[in-house]
């Protein structure tokens, strides 16, 4: 995948699209800038490539042509609305170029429900396909070279979470409160965030809890396809939400501490309030695991053979601080990949367990920077990696 063949393809598609032009001039006037300065050819070549290799260029162009998509025939392409695309630089700390890429991660669901008010409780049944991963357009610097694209059937649970009956004086206040909230029209004034948070703490709602059975079957590669594996298994994921953060559950969440002290220290809030809703979710997953190709592992152990993995993870996304009509978000993820009964040579080449660990600050308006340190399957060793970048989804 040859970024400039990329970049040339998207751009005359938006070119001819909008009718939209770059003036000679303007060319000219990004050449003759470092030669009228006495640069050389190499200098203009670094002017270039620096506007080239800028994230926000492509993200630029993938937001014009998802616009020019949906205007044109909205259902045609409604697809792309499924499609979180952020284009990225992404620099290892082990002193490698810094290589400019994106990041995809596509879901579709199917989804059914069915409610039972006896136990309050709502079962979702839902058939989905997901792809995700890390694409540099220079393949060698690519730090977090994997790829994984998946079918699974969801079997999920809801209990509580549920709006406990008000008093008729609570009643008639909320409704007055929606009643003024109608006529407001900018939701992101002093006005409105008052009512809104007057809603909320006349709202009560009880406790959630959340579990999941999802049997699935993955292809997991790097970008370029020289090393595939297949998997089957099944994941149960485990959740709970504490809807008011005045319960004891809500207290507990040590996790939302930080920027619990964050949101205070910025008047986010007005005090010190860790959120329940943030509580971390877990998943188990255990996978027969099919390598397909895969040169290291055959020229360590002699054999592709099948072999049984566990693997953990756990995320967490909270509201870090809100700075005028920016909300800054915080997310973090960690996997923990464990082969079961490895080879020798696997377990001397530290290939039998994998760690990582990603954390990133994204704002409402898409930009974010990240943090990742570890490594996933198919690494051979452990990398620290920066991301900075723009993301944007319709």
């Amino acid at each position: 995948m040859k970024k400039p063949v990329i970049l040339i393809i998207t751009l005359f598609s938006f070119l001819i699209s909008y009718g939209q032009t770059v003036k000679g001039n303007q060319i000219d006037e990004i050449a003759s800038s470092p030669q009228s300065a006495g640069g050389s050819n190499d200098d203009i070549k670094s002017v270039l490539n620096g506007i080239i290799n800028d994230p926000d260029l492509h993200n630029g162009l993938w937001k014009n042509l998802i616009d020019w998509a949906v205007k044109r025939d909205s259902a045609k392409w409604k697809f792309l609305k499924d499609i979180n695309l952020q284009f990225k630089t992404f620099q290892a700390t082990d002193n490698s170029p810094a290589a400019l890429g994106f990041t995809y991660d596509f879901n579709f669901n199917y989804a059914h429900f069915q409610e039972s008010g006896k136990h309050q409780q709502r079962i979702s049944s839902s058939l989905g396909f997901s792809a995700n991963g890390n694409v540099a357009f220079n393949k060698k610097q690519n730090p977090t070279d994997f790829l994984e694209t998946k079918v699974n059937y969801n079997l999920s649970g809801f209990s509580g979470g549920v709006i406990k009956t008000p008093d008729t004086a609570t009643s008639n206040r909320l409704n007055e409160i929606m009643d003024k909230l109608v006529l407001i029209k900018d939701m992101q004034s002093k006005e409105a965030e008052a009512l809104w948070e007057e809603y909320d703490k006349n709202l009560k709602m009880s406790n959630q809890y959340y579990w999941a059975l999802s049997p699935k079957f993955a292809l997991e590669s790097n970008q370029d396809f020289s090393k595939i594996q297949w998997t089957s298994g099944l994941a149960v994921g485990l959740g709970a939400k504490a809807w008011n953060d005045k319960n004891i559950m809500a207290k507990l969440n040590v996790f939302d501490y930080p920027f619990a002290l964050t949101r205070w220290l910025t008047g986010t809030d007005k005090r010190f309030t860790p959120y329940g809703s943030t509580i971390p979710t877990a998943q188990f997953t255990a996978d027969y695991v099919i390598p397909a190709n895969d040169v290291g592992r055959k020229s360590l152990v002699g054999n592709l053979n099948p072999y049984p993995r566990i693997k953990f993870e756990a995320g967490f996304r909270t509201i870090a601080s809100k700075i005028k009509n920016e909300t800054i978000f915080f997310n973090a993820n960690f996997r923990y990949y464990q082969e079961i009964n490895a080879p020798v040579k696997i377990k001397e080449a530290k290939l039998n367990t994998q760690t990582y660990f990603v954390m990133a600050l994204q704002s409402t308006s898409g930009f974010f920077i990240s943090y990742a340190k570890g490594k996933l399957p198919f690494d051979a060793k452990k990398d620290e990696v920066y991301s900075i970048g723009f993301n944007y989804k319709l």
